[in-house]
């Protein structure tokens, strides 16, 4: 059991509209469950609704100061809140408002009686395990994955790579996947790599189109450094991470990922687990009980 929440932060699918309803539902319960509910400046932008409802707005500080961060939205705005929030001890909550919802633990309908149990301290926190790029003097941090991934003109890119300062080879292909455990169920799952549990606490390095009848998808240790060096006589690259193009790569210049020092902070039901999510959301399989 964990400790029950109160000070609770909102935040919500880009489509700002698909979640009205579900704001004006969340404020009507908030004296009834001792709730102050929180919204950072800029989704109250998308919500001019919220005042009235009684959400106040918060700076980046006061964002970072809750119990809880309530997404309403899917796996791609649960992410944003997990990056957001890294470096905190506030854990990230979603009710799926998405497609899949692998990171949500509520379901869109009848999403209130599970949050009333969780907020009285049925739950759990998961701590996931980050991915650093370091690019010459900047480096970023992602939850799901660092992809390096070519640009027009669309020529094949040939990169280099090293692991623990060991040249590995040189790869033609698309691009390159380092992926967290969260993330292997994204990019790196539609390349067929493997699905890491969440607290596997390993990286997993994967080619986009590989052009090779040999190559399998590496699990590689935490403490490892990844090298990755654009060896293509044309072609450039961009440095992706968690789906933000954060620099590119021209012949001869290379990247180091690690392992991040942060961890993203994902709040589950107790009754929830890795393994129902795989079994109902990627396979599909919710019906055959």
């Amino acid at each position: 059991m964990g400790e029950p929440l109160h000070r609770v932060a909102v935040l919500t699918h880009f489509q700002s509209e698909a979640t009205v309803a579900a704001l004006a539902q969340l404020a009507a319960a908030a004296g009834r469950l001792g709730l102050e509910l929180l919204m950072p400046k800029d989704e109250a932008v998308k919500h001019p609704q919220a005042a009235a409802l009684g959400y106040r707005s918060v700076d980046e500080a006061g964002l970072r100061s809750v119990d809880l961060c309530l997404v309403f939205g899917g796996d791609g705005t649960i992410l944003r809140s997990l990056s957001r929030l890294l470096g905190t001890t506030v854990p990230t909550l979603g009710v799926n408002y998405g497609n899949v919802g692998f990171l949500a633990s509520l379901p869109r309908d009848g999403w209130d009686a599970g949050l009333e149990t969780i907020l009285g301290g049925d739950h759990r926190v998961v701590e996931l395990l980050t991915v650093d790029v370091h690019l010459g003097d900047q480096h970023y941090s992602a939850v799901n994955d660092v992809i390096l991934s070519r640009v027009a003109p669309r020529h094949v890119l040939q990169l280099e790579y090293e692991v623990a300062g060991v040249t590995v080879g040189s790869m033609f292909c698309d691009g390159l996947i380092i992926a967290s455990p969260t993330g292997s169920t994204a990019y790196n799952l539609s390349c067929n790599g493997p699905i890491v549990e969440w607290n596997a606490g390993v990286l997993v390095l994967n080619f986009i189109a590989p052009h090779s009848l040999g190559f399998r998808p590496v699990i590689l240790r935490p403490d490892h450094v990844i090298t990755a060096r654009n060896v293509s006589p044309q072609q450039e690259c961009e440095v992706v991470a968690d789906g933000d193009v954060v620099g590119r790569l021209c012949c001869g210049d290379e990247v180091r990922v690690t392992a991040g020092p942060e961890v993203a902070r994902l709040l589950m039901q107790n009754e929830g687990s890795f393994y129902q999510n795989v079994e109902e959301k990627l396979f599909d399989r919710r019906d055959a009980r």
